[in-house]
């Protein structure tokens, strides 16, 4: 099969393509075969070809990777319920040996949903990851219709899902940061203030919002400009164990779970010091969420944002562009257009 994949620990640089990988099998009764349209990648994927998930998982190279997907079910183990040949689906898959970016993928059944019926595959496969991220972290944080929420970093993936997530569902007052170049789109997508980052700092003009959805990596500013009994859930945050074996089905060792606590002091810190919540959030694999998620595109509440689509030939430029930092929404590799519909 088709395939980009890592030779080695590294960059972009280490990305490769070839058309003779072998197909996987059906990895168990449970689940199912999908025929891939499209991959999205996220800077996750950057981490983890880099090596920095060691700890949790050592990859044997040639190693595919990539986490989201969509696509069409090629073959479904007879404990797959609610799935049949020919479906429209989507994922998030969960860690494991093979990624996304790849021709055909193995998942397990209650990692899967049905797709969107009103977009492309390709435009599917840009939501799982963010999009869980987004639901399962406001879920964390307790938001409730009508709040006030500041979104940092409102023009990547996770913010513009973010951003309408909050405003069309939640019904939020929506505060969030981009570039002025980006802030027409973001007020477009629901942003009710974009702050120009680059000439305020957010701490000067945002005070007492009910919930901060930290994307940035600066929880004592996040904190700093939420009203005491609020939220602040940080995406990049170091999670705890029970958030890491939540989210990779992974048994933290004794030692490093007693060394995360340590490092999560800044929880313990930030609830004397401003009297809020903060949870380092990390989200999970759910075809329940994503059936959630898939009602909410479909409504129109929830629209794709992509910055470029790549061919899965030139997977390695897609992963450049991830990892620049400054795509507006996701980058989406496509794999077989003649099943993306």
């Amino acid at each position: 099969m088709k395939a980009a994949f890592t030779t080695g620990y590294g960059g972009p640089e280490k990305i490769e393509y070839a058309e003779d990988l072998p197909k996987p099998q059906l990895a168990d009764e449970d689940h199912v075969m999908i025929k891939v349209a499209a991959a999205s990648l996220n800077p996750i994927d950057g981490v983890r070809n880099r090596g920095y998930l060691r700890f949790l998982v050592s990859d044997k190279h040639p190693h595919i990777f990539g986490y989201d997907v969509a696509g069409v079910v090629e073959d479904a183990g007879p404990k797959a319920d609610g799935f049949s040949v020919g479906d429209r689906v989507y994922s998030r898959i969960p860690l494991g040996p093979q990624g996304t970016v790849a021709e055909y993928v193995s998942v397990k059944g209650e990692f899967v949903s049905l797709a969107p019926s009103n977009v492309s595959l390709s435009d599917a496969s840009s939501f799982p990851l963010v999009g869980l991220a987004v639901v399962q972290a406001f879920r964390a944080g307790n938001l409730k219709n009508g709040q006030t929420i500041f979104i940092s970093k409102g023009a990547g993936g996770v913010g513009t899902f973010a951003i309408q997530l909050a405003k069309h569902v939640y019904g939020c007052h929506v505060i969030t940061t981009a570039t002025e170049d980006k802030a027409q789109l973001l007020r477009d997508l629901g942003a009710d203030v974009v702050i120009d980052y680059t000439k305020v700092n957010f701490r000067q003009v945002v005070k007492n919002v009910d919930f901060s959805f930290d994307v940035s990596n600066e929880p004592y500013a996040h904190a700093a400009i939420t009203k005491r009994g609020g939220y602040v859930v940080a995406l990049r945050g170091i999670p705890s164990p029970e958030a890491i074996h939540d989210t990779f089905n992974y048994e933290v060792p004794f030692v490093l779970a007693k060394a995360l606590k340590v490092v999560n002091v800044t929880a313990y810190a930030i609830r004397r010091l401003y009297g809020v919540q903060y949870h380092a959030f990390s989200g999970r694999p759910s075809g329940a969420d994503l059936a959630e998620i898939k009602e909410y595109i479909e409504k129109g509440q929830i629209k794709p944002v992509i910055d470029t689509m790549f061919d899965i030939r030139n997977a390695r430029q897609a992963m450049e562009k991830v990892e620049g930092g400054h795509s507006t929404g996701k980058v989406v590799v496509r794999v077989d257009t003649s099943v993306d519909m």
